[in-house]
């Protein structure tokens, strides 16, 4: 009982405001994200938190790596995404070698996350590799799952 009445308290929290930036294209979370992450000398994973009408509800980091990788737990993500009440999330990580191809780890991570979202009720919309001022969209180039 006093769990549920701890989510009520949490919903009856979350703000919704007009002036919250909504997402409507992997471009617009390059646009955002892209300054400052794409000089960035490790790799940083980061996760855009949207309510259901794809307004910005949080962007928070999952995982800051190496130069070459960054090990974002799928878990923590959903869990995180529950707690903020989001409806969706959009994955984004930098690669510092600015080669913007998704490694066969990008794309494992991306199925599992997807699969882990889609059991928890939340949408993985795409998952977008920043290199040098251009970007890498899962959903743009059918890879979603």
């Amino acid at each position: 009982m006093e769990a549920a009445l701890e989510i009520g308290r949490r919903f009856r929290d979350v703000e919704v405001r007009p002036d919250q930036p909504k997402i409507a294209s992997a471009k617009d979370v390059a646009d955002m994200l892209m300054p400052q992450m794409r000089d960035l000398k490790t790799e940083v994973f980061k996760v855009v938190y949207l309510n259901s009408n794809n307004r910005i509800i949080d962007v928070g980091n999952a995982a800051t790596g190496t130069v070459n990788q960054a090990m974002p737990i799928v878990r923590e993500i959903i869990h995180t995404a529950l707690q903020k009440f989001a409806a969706a999330i959009i994955c984004v990580h930098n690669h510092p070698s600015a080669n913007i191809a998704p490694s066969p780890e990008d794309k494992k991570f991306t199925g599992e996350l997807s699969a882990a979202g889609k059991l928890m009720g939340i949408k993985v919309l795409d998952h977008i590799i920043i290199g040098d001022n251009n970007y890498f969209s899962f959903t743009d180039e059918g890879l979603m799952v």
